[in-house]
């Protein structure tokens, strides 16, 4: 079963009796479709690939005492469908905003299309794709925009873990953030990357990010105003 955490206004509340530390164990989902279909948007809601189960045999085994805890998921299916994999017992909540990254305007096109139309991009690194984005991409800088607005709402929840299935844009990001990193260059790196249907457990102190993604996520949403920005197309808002 699943439920969805709305986009709610961002409150600024005190942190005062906040847990001094939370564990976030950090899922990436198992193998999709998507490749097999060919496309190249990671927006497209494809199911996980035949074989998943194997794939995340081992994950299921370590993290086994986790479920029954509630999950937090992107709301794309190849997310859901690992969580609800992983933890069969366990509630599963929606957050919008750990979903994947926007392809602007190669979202809805196929891979073979990309590589006739626009030779080398297959090859770029997740990096040269989005600190710079040439086709309309969300970028590096959106991404964080849209992961930290996620983070600081279910950081708000005073759990001591919070399990998240998501993508590896995302778990890099929310993984930098847990680090204390706001620089795009670390988060372009993929410094946590996480295999498919692998999974990453780092400790916190809420209190600490809470504070940092107040201070850093409004000095770079002023800054986008200042230039005349919106990221509202890519639910940055």
């Amino acid at each position: 079963m699943s439920r969805s955490l709305g986009r709610e206004p961002m409150k600024f509340e005190s942190h005062k009796h906040q847990s001094p530390r939370t564990e976030l164990v950090l899922v990436r989902h198992a193998s999709s479709t998507r490749a097999q279909e060919g496309l190249w948007g990671r927006l497209y809601d494809a199911p996980l690939a035949q074989g998943y189960q194997a794939q995340l045999r081992q994950t299921r085994r370590d993290l086994g005492g986790f479920d029954g805890q509630k999950v937090l998921s992107s709301p794309l299916l190849r997310c859901t469908q690992t969580a609800e994999h992983l933890f069969p017992q366990s509630q599963v909540e929606l957050v919008p905003e750990f979903r994947a990254y926007h392809s602007g305007e190669l979202e809805s096109v196929t891979e073979e299309y990309v590589a006739r139309e626009h030779p080398g991009y297959l090859q770029l690194s997740y990096g040269e794709r989005f600190l710079c984005p040439r086709f309309n991409e969300e970028s590096v800088e959106l991404q964080i925009l849209r992961v930290a607005r996620g983070l600081h709402r279910v950081l708000q929840s005073n759990e001591q873990f919070l399990l998240i299935v998501t993508h590896y844009s995302t778990l890099n990001i929310i993984a930098n953030l847990g680090a204390r990193s706001w620089d795009t260059q670390l988060h372009a790196g993929g410094v946590y990357n996480v295999a498919f249907a692998g999974y990453l457990r780092i400790a916190i102190d809420p209190r600490i990010i809470l504070g940092d993604i107040e201070s850093n996520l409004g000095n770079m949403v002023q800054a986008r105003v200042n230039e005349h920005w919106t990221g509202e197309s890519y639910g940055v808002w």
